[in-house]
């Protein structure tokens, strides 16, 4: 498996003689060498001319719709749902709502917008020669219309790509970026958090007699790991240069392809970005997951709920996990609703486990959606900037 920092033994290391690149075109992977998709035979020409960036991705009737018709389902998941599993009515939800501190809501406000902020630090990284600002804005912009829209996870990276490209970044830089990314969130989303899932829950006796009950969790979170480190597995074999080349060999063979050196040459760029900008990727990706956990303790903290730590971050983990079922933008509704059920299943009262997984949403829903409204109207109303 290429992991960064390394290169597969036999494989050339990108910029190499050997590698494919064109003379006088300097190491894959800088920004200065390579321009936008108007440069004949880029590193992004095979994909620039089905890749619209210079227009802004419109939401169809149909797509309206079925995020009209989403909403609904999130408020009848936590209408209804909550309070079937809980046992609590929204009358009694309500009067825990008003004995929190009135620090309560701030607080999740600000470690919502701290994760949301790591977060833009990894897209910043990702897209070499973007601003903190612009990062900030395309990330919270695409992340909001993910968790709005059913299937808006395809929009909100093009969306991305649009404020990145109305940045001025140049289109290699983009796509280069948007893989990086993406990977980085694949590997935690769908393989290292839950497997520090796994591993919170089978260690749970060591703090209590037994282990604690988590509803379809583990199972939930053992096909998660297995889905994650095969496609992460796939992902890896693919970026082998020779891998690659074959596979772009035999899809010529049935289908037109511009510029089959371009694709190798794109590959280039994102190796050598994994590797000299590993923990830039990796780390404030991490350290968001963690505020994301700090903001699930100090929601059960705040209600009077005494639940050992490892055990929160097993019900962290299976929140993560069910963030990605598609039933809902986000998995928004759903790993609220669970993760409430997994806390009665601890011996909770019903109406505060109900009450901290609300708690929890302000900051990993609320702010991210409010976020990305405002930085999808601030980045428009911006006039753009010069291509680089």
């Amino acid at each position: 498996m290429i992991t960064p920092g390394s290169t597969p033994r036999g494989e050339p290391s990108p910029g190499d003689p050997g590698d494919g690149a064109a003379p006088g075109r300097g190491r894959a992977g800088d920004p200065e060498v390579t321009g936008g998709p108007e440069t004949t035979g880029g590193p992004a020409a095979w994909l620039s001319g089905d890749l619209d960036l210079e227009h802004p991705p419109r939401l169809s009737g149909r797509r309206i719709a079925a995020a009209f018709a989403s909403l609904l389902l999130v408020l009848a998941l936590l209408g209804w749902g909550l309070p079937l599993v809980t046992g609590a009515g929204w009358a009694q939800i309500g009067r825990r709502f008003a004995e929190m501190p009135i620090w309560s809501v701030p607080l999740m406000v600000v470690l919502g917008a701290v994760a949301l902020a790591l977060e833009s630090a990894t897209v910043r990284t990702a897209f070499r020669g973007s601003r903190y600002r612009d990062a900030v804005q395309g990330h919270a912009a695409s992340q909001a219309v993910g968790m709005a829209v059913p299937g808006g996870s395809m929009i909100g990276t093009v969306l991305l790509g649009y404020l990145m490209r109305r940045s001025g970044l140049c289109m290699q830089a983009i796509i280069t970026g948007v893989i990086a990314a993406s990977l980085v969130d694949m590997a935690l989303t769908s393989a290292g958090i839950p497997l520090l899932g796994l591993v919170a829950y089978a260690l749970t006796p060591l703090v209590g007699p037994e282990a604690p009950d988590l509803p379809g969790g583990l199972w939930a979170a053992l096909a998660a790991v297995a889905g994650g480190l095969v496609t992460l597995g796939l992902a890896a074999l693919l970026m082998r240069r020779s891998v690659l080349a074959s596979v772009v060999a035999q899809i010529s063979q049935v289908l037109p392809v511009a510029d089959p050196e371009a694709i190798l040459r794109q590959r280039d760029a994102l190796v050598a970005l994994l590797r000299t900008r590993a923990a830039g990727l990796i780390g404030p990706t991490v350290l968001a997951r963690a505020v994301q956990w700090l903001a699930l303790l100090v929601a059960i903290r705040t209600l009077g709920i005494e639940v050992p730590l490892l055990v929160t971050l097993a019900i962290f983990a299976l929140g993560r996990v069910l963030a990605l079922v598609p039933l809902t933008p986000g998995g928004t509704g759903i790993a609220e609703t669970v993760g409430a059920a997994a806390l009665v299943a601890l011996g909770t009262a019903g109406d505060a486990a109900a009450t901290a997984m609300l708690l929890l949403a302000v900051a990993t829903f609320v702010v991210p959606c409010l976020a990305g409204g405002v930085a999808a109207a601030m980045a428009m109303t911006r006039a753009p900037a010069r291509r680089r």
